[in-house]
């Protein structure tokens, strides 16, 4: 366990280290900031506006950021050098993905967390109020959604280059966010055989559209009920665990 800590805490310090973090803030600030000034008719409209501009661009800069991060860990200690000299030590292959693993999401968290907050912030001035369960479930459903992203970043970080992986990684996230709900309705109108495939790809795929509190968020629906946070929490852990035993075996396989 020590040994996962140390290499995820090397990885929890280059985050801030490096300007991705402050500029990423500083734009998220400077549009949220901008918004807040415009007019409309109506205040609520004001809000929501914010709060669904806000909420896009807090977990799109935190997306890229995480899966930047786990992208180029595992290239960066090859072409380095450093693997031979990390795992000269009694540290296992398994520690050393968990490791770094660890390291990209803590780092992922602890930027979405300020940028979040940053967010709030700007909310409550704005709206005075502001549904507390919601916020939270809305911060926790996204953190389990960088675990499962970084897991998977993580994973083709061990077959990949880092641009080869950042842009595989986001196109696949894309993708799925989008069209991953339609799956099963466009398999319907198909024939049986391509039904059966679209069923089984969309049963296969990590749906990330599951971890979006966003609408429930700006619109004030009812939060999500616990039973239902807790079956997504196992869902997001599968995936995890998943990935990163994907990468467990390609690091396994390749000669470091």
């Amino acid at each position: 366990m020590r040994a996962m800590l140390a290499i995820g805490g090397m990885v929890i310090k280059e985050i801030f280290r490096k300007k991705d973090f402050y500029v990423a803030f500083i734009l998220i600030g400077v549009i949220l900031f901008y918004a807040s000034g415009l007019q409309f008719y109506n205040v609520k409209n004001i809000v929501r506006y914010l709060m669904d501009l806000g909420l896009m661009l807090v977990f799109l800069f935190s997306v890229i950021l995480t899966v930047s991060l786990a992208a180029r860990q595992v290239p960066s200690e090859v072409q380095n050098r450093t693997s031979f000299a990390l795992l000269a030590k009694p540290i296992s292959r398994w520690q050393f993905v968990a490791g770094k693993f660890l390291g990209s999401l803590f780092s992922g968290t602890a930027a979405f967390t300020i940028f979040y907050l940053l967010f709030l912030a700007l909310i409550w001035a704005k709206a005075g109020s502001l549904s507390a369960l919601s916020a939270v479930q809305t911060y926790y459903l996204f953190l389990l959604n960088l675990a499962v992203l970084a897991a998977m970043a993580s994973a083709f970080s061990y077959a990949l280059t880092v641009s080869a992986n950042i842009s595989v990684t986001l196109i696949l996230y894309v993708l799925i966010s989008t069209y991953g709900p339609g799956l099963k309705e466009a398999g319907a109108k198909l024939s049986w055989m391509m039904r059966l495939f679209y069923d089984g790809v969309y049963y296969l795929l990590p749906h990330f559209e599951f971890f979006d509190m966003r609408q429930r968020f700006v619109h004030e629906w009812q939060p999500v009920s616990a039973g239902l946070l807790g079956l997504l929490t196992l869902y997001a852990l599968f995936y995890a665990v998943f990935f990163l035993l994907v990468g467990w075996i390609a690091l396994r396989r390749r000669p470091l």
